[in-house]
Order: C-alpha cells, then sequence, then structure tokens
C-alpha cells in the first residue's frame, strides 16, 4: 500500500559521492531512474525489490538503463527472479517490518489516549428546559420514551448493517471473481489499433490480458490502485497495452551488447583503486584541505591523473606529467 506520510532516504553527499557523480556524468537517464526506485520502494515498502512490471511499466525504464544500473552495482538481479533489488536499500532505509510495528505502536498509543469528558451532568435543569407554559421538557410520557427508544434502536440496528464491512473472504472471493471474468473490451482494442498506426509493433491482447490478470491475483487490487469494477480493469489494461507496444518497439530495435569476453572498458576517477595506488607515494606533497565545496589540492590532482589515464595515456609518463605540474 502506497504511503503518502513517507520519506526515502538519500545522503546530503550523494550529489558529490563517486555513486552520484558517475551516475550525473556517465548515465543521467539511467541516475534519475534509480532515484525514482528509491521512492517507489519507500512508497509502496517493498524492502528495495522493484518487480519487471514496475520498471518497465511505472518507472518507464528503458534497457540500456537497467543494464547500466545491474553492471555498475546499483541494482542487483532479484534473488525470485522477478526484477532487481535496489543495492544496500536496508542499509539506509526503513523496512516493511519497521514500518508496520511503527505504525501499530503509533495505533495503540493513540487508542490509550482517553478524549476529554464533557462537564458532568448535575441534574439540575436550567428554565430553559421549560416551555412558555412553565412545563418540563425533559419529561416525556411513558409512551413517548418507549417510542424514541426503539426508533434509536432501529436506527443504530440500521447503520450498524449499512457501515458493517465486507468480510475479508467474501471481499477476497468477490475481488477474484471480478479479475476472471474480465475481459479485453474495445477501448483495448481501439488502444492497440492506434498504437500500431502510430507504427508500433501490433500488441497481442489475449497473452497480455493473462499477465495482466496473473499480475492482479498475486497483488490484488490494491497495489495496483484499481477499483474492484471492470471498468477500472479495462482503463488500467489500456495502459499495459500502451505500455507493451513501446517496450516491444525498444526491443525490436537489438541494442547491440559486447561479448561475453570482450569486458567494458574502465573508465577511472579520482577515488578509483588505479589512481590513488599511482599517485600514492607522493600523496603527502599534496594539500587535502578543501575551502568549502571546492576540491583539494590532492583531490584536484587526482582528477587530473584519471582523465590522463582515460585519454590512454602512460600511467608513469601521466604521473610525470602531474609531479611537474605540482612542482611548476
Amino acid at each position: 500500500m502506497s504511503r503518502q506520510d513517507g520519506y526515502a532516504r538519500l545522503q546530503n553527499s550523494f550529489w558529490r559521492s563517486p555513486k552520484g557523480m558517475k551516475l550525473k556524468k556517465r548515465n543521467p537517464a539511467a541516475g534519475f531512474l534509480y532515484i525514482l526506485s528509491i521512492s517507489y520502494a519507500a512508497d509502496n515498502m517493498t524492502d528495495g525489490h522493484i518487480s519487471e512490471d514496475v520498471a518497465y511499466y511505472a518507472l518507464d525504464a528503458t534497457d540500456d538503463q537497467i543494464r547500466f544500473l545491474v553492471e555498475e552495482g546499483y541494482w542487483d538481479p532479484s534473488t525470485d527472479g522477478d526484477g532487481w533489488q535496489i543495492h544496500d536499500y536496508l542499509e539506509h532505509q526503513n523496512s516493511r517490518e519497521q514500518i508496520e510495528a511503527s505504525r501499530a505502536k503509533d495505533r495503540a498509543r493513540k487508542k490509550t489516549t482517553r478524549k476529554p469528558s464533557d462537564q458532568p451532568n448535575t441534574g439540575i435543569h436550567t428554565e430553559s428546559n421549560r416551555n412558555p407554559n412553565g412545563d418540563r421538557t425533559d419529561c416525556l410520557t411513558e409512551n413517548n420514551k418507549q417510542k424514541t427508544t426503539n426508533s434509536s434502536s432501529n436506527e443504530e440496528e440500521g447503520e450498524t448493517r449499512a457501515s458493517a464491512p465486507t468480510a475479508p473472504a467474501e471481499r477476497h472471493q468477490s475481488e477474484a471473481r471480478i479479475i476472471d471474468l474480465w475481459e479485453p473490451d474495445a477501448s483495448a482494442r481501439a488502444t492497440a489499433d492506434e498504437k500500431a498506426r502510430a507504427g508500433y509493433p501490433r500488441v497481442d491482447l489475449a497473452s497480455l490480458a493473462t499477465r495482466f490478470r496473473r499480475k492482479l491475483h498475486a497483488r490484488g487490487l490494491a497495489a495496483y490502485k484499481l477499483l474492484p469494477t471492470t471498468d477500472s480493469l479495462s482503463a488500467e489494461f489500456c495502459t499495459w497495452v500502451e505500455k507493451e507496444a513501446e517496450f516491444m518497439a525498444e526491443r525490436a530495435k537489438g541494442t547491440p551488447t559486447p561479448p561475453a569476453h570482450v569486458a567494458t572498458p574502465h573508465e577511472h576517477t579520482w577515488t578509483c583503486e588505479h589512481v590513488q595506488n599511482l599517485i600514492a607515494p607522493h600523496e603527502a606533497e599534496y594539500d587535502h584541505t578543501r575551502d568549502g565545496f571546492a576540491p583539494s589540492a590532492w583531490m584536484q590532482a587526482c582528477s587530473r591523473l584519471a582523465d590522463q589515464l582515460n585519454q590512454g595515456i602512460d600511467p608513469h609518463a601521466a604521473l610525470t606529467q602531474i609531479l611537474q605540474e605540482a612542482t611548476a
């Protein structure tokens, strides 16, 4: 269940951390997807799990963005085979169990808080309780009292029957029946036709509808914020049709991937091990003091060395040039 009153945690230094700087420089779109995934997981209390449907349909992720997050260690493949897990999510965010325990504690606290009682009834009636003839309006006849009591009892009984919630078993059975009886309607076919005319691949409505029902049975209508009506399911399914057509078009592009034996080239940063090991013997020659957010002389030297290594310059030649700049 989505919780509107919560917050996800993001370190203040994320923007200047190696992790954040890499996302900003190499793949800003994947970086935004990473932030969205944290927000989604916190809002829906998934403990960092991002299912395949959520990634493609709710967060509009692309294969390239997902591949980047996985290869760089921001997302890990989910152990259940459905989607991914945000790396080290529970080290920084509250778990679903912690949130529910906190809510239960808060409900218990509120339950024990008593509402201030009204002023006690002293049994003394003021003159305002009398009508202009001097009669007491609070003195009812036995018949009137009986009628009032019976009427109130009937009204309370009716209100109880009207407000009584549906039993969980009945509600679950009704929801499951609606999902089973639902079929793609004319709006779904019209949506598929419209996407096909726009140049997108033709969506197999029957196959997609089967997946749609399976997901609704597994997670329930509340997870998708749907009402237990066929109209609500049909409206949601039209969104699935649009996303499926766009997903198929993305897959049809055939994004090239390097052969398994070819490693992705490493990009050096000022904090990476190669740079630090190379310049470590000369670390004491640089000032490490920072002026506010400005990088120190040591950080600047490491950054320049990383840039030269990324350009393919020989490590020792690059280090020699950096040391010469420092003494110039």
